[in-house]
């Protein structure tokens, strides 16, 4: 994937995120979020194409950005200059979010789904089902389980379906900040 691939995947998942409790909550603007939100994600897309991958829709109305947590995984370098670069007065935020979602994260080797998101216009067609159905096949073979972070009950209940269940209690981010609800999935067999 090139550098102006993995920066419409950012952009396409930036647009997406900007009108959800979290991205709210980092940036209160919504055009200052929307350009801290998308330098954040082309940080973690362009990490995930080394240390993970990037599954997208033909079409990119949808993307699923992943991490390989069966081996150390690499610390993105340069991410805390690169990431004040990206989110300027916002960072502390964005900082605040990585720290808590760190203390929550699972030791066990797995598959960190980080990112999902499919284009308004496109939502309940099953794109982000099929994308994450097509990651599933290769964890499934491999006998790799998943872990991802739903930002809402209603995405909890779209991952329950794909056999993701509650990993431990939501919790929640500083001053008031939404919750997050840790899942994890087992590998299938047929």
């Amino acid at each position: 994937m090139t550098v102006s691939a993995y920066g419409a995947v950012a952009a396409m998942l930036a647009d997406e995120f900007n009108d959800l409790p979290t991205a709210k909550w980092l940036v209160a603007d919504p055009d200052e979020r929307l350009k801290a939100v998308r330098g954040q994600f082309e940080l973690l897309v362009e990490h995930a194409l080394g240390h993970g991958g990037v599954v997208t829709s033909g079409d990119l109305d949808g993307a699923v950005v992943w991490f390989d947590h069966t081996v150390a995984a690499p610390v993105i370098p340069d991410y805390d200059d690169r990431l004040l670069a990206a989110c300027g007065a916002h960072t502390e935020r964005f900082r605040h979010l990585d720290r808590v979602m760190e203390e929550h994260h699972p030791q066990a080797p797995h598959h960190y789904v980080a990112l999902v998101g499919v284009r308004r216009k496109r939502r309940g067609k099953g794109i982000a089902t099929a994308m994450l159905r097509r990651h599933h096949r290769a964890l499934d073979r491999d006998g790799i389980p998943a872990y991802l972070e739903a930002v809402s009950p209603q995405t909890a209940k779209l991952y329950a379906t794909l056999g993701y269940r509650p990993l431990g209690d939501r919790y929640g981010l500083v001053d008031g900040g939404p919750w997050l609800y840790p899942m994890w999935r087992e590998p299938q067999t047929a």
